[in-house]
């Protein structure tokens, strides 16, 4: 048991030893790194032989002054070429050539008067109007209006109806005739003279009640083309205002 704190005691002074030590150590390092003459094994070292020189001492009064040397500048000697001069050609003489002045010779005839020529005149060119475009005038209608047409109020129908005549006397009527009716520019259909209540060359279109429009109604063939002019009608909303249309009767006629 005594054995044990004698070691102890050993190991405690190991370390003060180690750490002095390494103190020491590290203050040489110092003091060296400050002072590096303190070193003793630079004196150790060989001596190296310092060269001297010496420089030669010139007087304080000496000025280097510059020589200059002249060099011979080559002058370039002019060498003169002789020129041709152009000797003047003499011109060929010219020889005066004899043209013989012609005679003029005039006869007078008494008794006969002199004519002077016709005077000529520019001829200017006028330029003409472009030819127009010939129209031909269109045939004749077969049927006309027969009578102007009128307008009524009515406020059971709103429609147009009429009758087409075979003369001016007005004693035929003729059926079978194809009339076109138009309403605000819109075709509405076609009718067809005689299929009314057995009424010889009568026709009618009935519009809706209550319908207010302007159009035209015409005599056609079958194939589209106009048999008398457009014939114009108007029909009004209502039957009981002044000036209220709900029928029109429009005749035609054979010219």
């Amino acid at each position: 048991m005594g054995f044990e704190p004698d070691r102890d005691r050993f190991f405690q002074y190991a370390t003060f030893v180690i750490i002095g030590l390494t103190a020491l150590v590290c203050a040489c390092f110092a003091l060296l790194f400050f002072n590096p003459r303190v070193n003793p094994i630079a004196a150790m070292r060989p001596l190296v032989p310092t060269p001297d020189l010496s420089v030669a001492e010139l007087p304080a009064t000496w000025t280097p002054t510059a020589t200059f040397t002249s060099t011979p500048t080559w002058t370039p000697t002019p060498t003169f070429t002789p020129t041709d001069t152009p000797t003047p050609t003499p011109l060929d003489t010219l020889t005066p050539t004899f043209v013989p002045t012609p005679t003029i010779f005039y006869i007078v005839v008494t008794g006969v008067p002199t004519i002077a020529p016709p005077t000529r005149r520019p001829v200017i060119a006028v330029a003409r109007p472009p030819a127009q475009p010939t129209v031909a005038p269109l045939p004749p209608f077969e049927f006309q209006l027969g009578r102007p047409v009128e307008g009524a109020p009515n406020c059971g129908t709103w429609y147009i109806a009429g009758t087409v005549y075979g003369d001016q006397g007005g004693s035929s009527r003729l059926n079978g005739v194809f009339v076109r009716i138009w309403a605000s520019g819109i075709e509405q259909g076609t009718d067809v003279t005689g299929n009314h209540s057995s009424r010889p060359g009568y026709w009618e279109w009935i519009f809706g009640y209550g319908t207010a429009t302007q159009g035209e109604v015409a005599l056609i063939n079958s194939d589209g083309s106009q048999r008398s002019p457009r014939i114009p009608f108007q029909l009004t909303s209502d039957c009981n205002a002044g000036g209220a249309v709900q029928q029109n009767v429009i005749d035609f006629v054979r010219q």
